[in-house]
């Protein structure tokens, strides 16, 4: 079994093509994968820039590929450190350690957080987001400033980790968490302070991704938020709607797999035992916060965030379920301390009565795995799923009962039983799902070559890396190009820039929001593009069109499921409009394109690769302006004779960015440093004042 969807299709390429970069010793600047290029270094996305990552990557460093199943590692290390800071949190509040550990489990293990395995960044981003509640909690009781320095640290990782959008999430619900707590104002402006400077922090990031924002294709990527009632369902009832890996997904579509746990429903109904609400607060407003953006009531949020096209970019309902998982494993948690703090005389014979809900736990457990083999017929679905989720809080609320009424060792066991079979009930419910779970192909990337594809036709489209490869619906994903070493004139992105789009929509090959399908037929797109391969299969919408134009050859032997078709009046990716004159390729690499040139009276040249800031050229050694080609692509005179033509990209504000985040991260440390040698050198002071008798 692996992690499925956007982990393998989107997020692995990603990883892999900076880790052969950087294997090579090149930094990769450049990805001429999708759309005709973009600026990578401006793909957040990619998380280039996330500390975790580097480690990944050495990890790998004696490997040809990154193996997938250290990313896939990487992912589950966030999780478990997701749990292990959300412990943190809960017990410094001196919690019980019990209902810290069940708190931290709803956080880590729920629903939410096995949803999102697909999502690299928002795994890693929600991993800290109870470090940033333990900074603002530190902050609040001491009434200082310097506390929050966790919160600047957790949210430039966040950032870095590579999803603006639950970045805002995050940002959205530390404010509302320092708004709750007991100094709300000063907490909640120091806050916002900490996630200023976050921002100085990431600029090497964030500086080359707002050059490249300012060129995208804008969409509100919002939504209209989430009013079904039945979509919640999934929160307290954990397989209504089928998620098993043999269901179809078309028939659950747009249901998700949100399962709380009996330890969350159990701590909400002990709620009813605290007396003191005041420290609920916090976790109310973080939940009040999710709710309202999820749920967009009245469509007030979709109203204000659509007057900018910047916030519709960065606000996604979708996301701020985070905040209501966030929220639960708190509250849940106050609970669960209420209920075992509260005086319980050890009644007669409690081993005996105790090891009752304790065997029923056991037995339940093991019925629950044997359910989840997947040789096994599976969980019920439909109301009869609500059996399986009212069983398990009976039996874990009889445990707990019984669990406060005995002490030593005894209690201990049951409190091991009660944490094994909570584990059991996330684990059984959680795991093996259509939405974080699939059996791979038995070809994969890593195994070199495009899967599914002869080897033959391959080396055949490797060989001509000027040209581009056109992919049918349902064939290999565009951003997978990036394995393969080619490249496509389509993408499955949201870096499409509004030129882009224009250009494409004016030839008839557009269609929102990502996706640029060419028909054979579009002979002026194919050649302007320097398309000269198209990959599909027996019964895509392309192939029979491909199959029965002469214009078109299938690429022998032509064996495997994927065939690859050559389009035989194809033109490269760059091309001279002089008469007469003659080109040859003397460098292809991402970031550099050579070419030598001949001719006789000079024109124009030009390359097939989006113009961005940063693209320069050089004749000769000499820098030449580069000029707009059909109002996208890259164009330079040239005079008449023989030529060196290099086009060169550096990324503009890449090293201002590294300026400003070091320089910041420099001056952070140095403060923490002085305070930390101010407070050392007072307690040195006042122990010398004591030892000679001065108070």
């Amino acid at each position: 079994m692996a992690i499925p969807y956007d982990l393998p299709g989107y997020h692995y390429p990603l990883e892999d093509f900076e880790f052969q970069a950087l294997r090579r010793g090149r930094l990769p600047l450049w990805d001429p994968t999708i759309y005709c290029g973009g600026p990578f270094i401006a793909n957040v996305q990619a998380a280039l820039f996330y500390p975790p990552n580097w480690v990944l990557f050495w990890m790998n460093r004696h490997r040809q590929v990154l193996s997938y199943q250290s990313l896939e590692d990487l992912v589950f290390l966030h999780v478990w450190l997701g749990f292990v800071f959300c412990y943190a949190w809960l017990e410094r509040k001196r919690l019980h350690p019990l209902a810290a550990l069940f708190g931290a489990g709803i956080f880590a293990f729920s629903g939410y957080m096995l949803l999102q395995l697909q999502h690299f960044g928002l795994v890693c981003g929600y991993a800290w987001l109870p470090l940033a509640f333990l900074s603002i909690d530190s902050a609040a009781a001491s009434r200082r400033l310097r506390p929050l320095a966790g919160l600047a640290a957790s949210s430039a990782l966040v950032f870095l980790a590579g999803y603006p959008p639950f970045w805002v999430v995050f940002c959205a619900l530390s404010v509302a968490y320092a708004a709750g707590t007991p100094a709300p104002l000063r907490t909640s402006l120091g806050a916002l302070g900490a996630l200023a400077f976050s921002t100085l922090l990431v600029m090497v990031q964030l500086l080359p991704l707002a050059e490249a924002a300012r060129l995208r294709f804008p969409m509100n990527a919002y939504g209209a938020g989430i009013r079904d009632p039945g979509f919640y369902l999934s929160y307290f009832v954990p397989n209504f709607y089928n998620f098993s890996l043999r269901a179809d997904p078309l028939t659950n579509f747009g249901k998700e797999y949100l399962y709380l746990g009996a330890p969350a429903f159990f701590g909400l109904i002990c709620l009813v035992y605290i007396r003191k609400f005041r420290p609920l607060l916090p976790y109310l407003l973080v939940l009040t916060t999710a709710l309202i953006f999820v749920t967009n009531p009245f469509n007030l949020i979709l109203d204000v965030i659509t007057r900018w096209d910047l916030l519709a970019q960065l606000f996604r309902s979708w996301y701020f379920l985070a905040g209501i998982t966030a929220a639960v494993a708190p509250l849940a948690a106050h609970g669960l301390d209420a209920f075992l703090r509260r005086p319980a005389s050890p009644a007669r014979h409690a081993i005996l009565f105790a090891a009752v809900p304790a065997a029923a736990l056991a037995v339940w457990a093991v019925d629950l795995l044997r359910l989840w083999r997947p040789s096994s017929p599976g969980f019920a679905f439909g109301p009869r799923s609500f059996l399986e989720p009212v069983v398990m809080l009976a039996l874990f609320a009889a445990a707990m009962f019984a669990l406060r009424a005995l002490r030593g060792a005894h209690r201990l066991s049951l409190a091991c039983v009660l944490v094994l079979t909570a584990g059991v009930d996330y684990k059984a419910f959680g795991t093996g799902l259509r939405v974080n779970a699939y059996h791979p192909v038995e070809k994969r990337w890593e195994d070199g070559g495009i899967p599914y594809v002869d080897d033959a036709a391959y080396r055949a489209m490797r060989a001509n890396p000027s040209c581009r490869v056109v992919l049918d619906r349902d064939a290999p994903l565009a951003g997978e190009m990036r394995h393969a070493g080619l490249t496509t004139p389509q993408g499955d992105d949201p870096s499409l820039t509004r030129a882009y789009q224009e250009w494409a929509a004016a030839r008839g090959v557009f269609a929102p929001p990502w996706l640029i399908p060419i028909p054979p037929s579009r002979e002026d797109a194919l050649k302007a593009l320097g398309v000269r391969y198209f990959i599909t299969y027996e019964g895509a919408p392309l192939f029979a069109s491909l199959a029965h134009n002469p214009r078109f050859r299938l690429v022998p032997p032509a064996q495997e499921y994927y065939k690859v078709f050559e389009y035989l009046g194809a033109q490269p990716g760059y091309g001279f409009d002089a008469p007469a004159a003659s080109v040859s390729l003397t460098g292809w690499e991402p970031e550099r394109r050579a070419f030598r040139l001949q001719s006789a009276a000079g024109g124009q040249f030009h390359l097939v690769e989006q113009n961005f800031p940063g693209w320069r050229a050089s004749l000769d050694g000499a820098p030449v302006p580069v000029e707009p080609w059909q109002g996208v692509f890259q164009a330079v005179r040239i005079p008449q004779g023989a030529h060196t033509l290099v086009f060169e990209f550096h990324s503009t504000y890449l090293g201002w960015g590294a300026a400003v985040s070091l320089l910041s991260l420099a001056l952070g440390l140095a403060a923490l440093g002085v305070h930390a040698a101010k407070k050392n050198g007072g307690d040195v002071v006042r122990a010398a004042g004591l030892i000679c008798g001065v108070d």
